[in-house]
C-alpha cells in the first residue's frame, strides 16, 4: 500500500496509523520514507497526502501538512466533510485546518519517540530530511522550540555523528554562556576555517551549519534554552572574551 500511495520503492521508516475522535473524526495512515525522494528540494513539490471522505477519494492537493513535512506520504479519511466539497472550499475549510494541526502535532510526537528509542535510526532520518524540517524553524513559529529540540547537528566534536542541542548544552562548561556556530557552504569548507581552529584549540564545541536554510532560521531563533546562538565569524564571539 505504501508503494502505491507514495510512489516510492523503499520501505517506510515510520508508519503512523490512528483514528481521531472528538469534534471531528478522521482516520490516518501516514508513512515516512526510508530514503529522500529525488525531488525533495523542488520548490514546486507539494504534500501528497490523499484525502478521502467516507472512503471516497477527493484530492491529493488539500495541503494537509505544512511544506516542511512534504516528504510524508499517506491517506486521511474524514467522516465529517461533505462528499461534494470543492478544491476551493478546502482551502478555507476550518476542518482542514484542524486536521492539518492534528497531523503535524502527531508526527512531531512520533518523531520525538523515535529519537528517544532509536537514536541511531533517528540520526539517519535527520540526515535524509533534516534540511527540510529546518524550514519549519522560520515558517512555523509556533513549533520552533519543538523543532529545535528534534534538530541534529554536526559539531567540531561530533566526528561522524550528529548531536542535539540538549547534548551540546549538557557537555558545555559552566563558564560558557552561548551556543557557538559557524556557517558555510559545506562542512568540509567550514572545518578549514581559521576561526574554527581557535575554538577547537580552546576545546569549545562549535555547531557546523552547512544547509542553506541555516541562514534563515538563525534570524528568527536567537536562543535555545536560555542560551544565545553566536556566530564565531561575524563578530558575535571573540576568543579573548572567553574564559580560559
Amino acid at each position: 500500500f505504501y508503494h502505491t500511495v507514495g510512489h516510492m520503492f523503499d520501505d517506510p521508516w515510520l508508519t503512523i496509523h490512528y483514528r481521531a475522535e472528538g469534534k471531528i473524526e478522521f482516520t490516518v495512515l501516514l508513512f515516512i520514507p526510508s530514503m529522500p525522494p529525488m525531488d525533495l528540494f523542488d520548490p514546486a513539490r507539494q504534500n501528497r497526502l490523499r484525502l478521502y471522505v467516507r472512503r471516497v477519494f477527493i484530492t491529493e492537493e488539500a495541503q494537509l501538512l505544512p511544506p516542511w513535512l512534504r516528504f510524508v506520504r499517506g491517506v486521511v479519511d474524514s467522516a465529517d466533510m461533505p462528499l461534494n466539497i470543492s478544491r476551493e472550499m478546502l482551502q478555507n475549510n476550518p476542518m482542514v485546518a484542524r486536521i492539518r494541526k492534528a497531523l503535524t502535532n502527531r508526527i512531531l510526537t512520533e518523531l520525538k519517540k523515535k529519537a528517544e528509542k532509536d537514536p541511531e535510526g533517528f540520526t539517519q532520518f535527520w540526515r535524509n530530511f533534516g534540511a527540510v524540517i529546518k524550514e519549519g524553524l522560520y515558517e512555523d513559529a509556533e513549533r520552533g522550540e519543538d523543532l529545535l529540540k528534534l534538530a541534529r547537528f554536526a559539531t567540531s566534536k561530533s566526528g561522524e555523528a550528529l548531536r542535539s542541542l540538549d547534548d551540546y548544552l549538557s557537555a558545555m562548561p559552566d563558564t560558557q554562556t552561548a551556543i557557538y556556530y559557524i556557517a558555510g557552504e559545506s562542512e568540509a569548507a567550514i572545518k578549514r576555517s581559521p576561526q574554527l581552529e581557535g575554538f577547537v584549540a580552546r576545546d569549545i564545541e562549535v555547531l557546523l551549519l552547512s544547509d542553506p536554510v541555516d541562514d534563515f532560521w538563525l534570524t528568527t531563533h536567537r536562543m535555545y534554552d536560555g542560551k544565545p546562538f553566536k556566530s564565531i565569524t561575524q563578530g558575535d564571539a571573540d576568543l579573548k572574551d572567553l574564559p580560559p
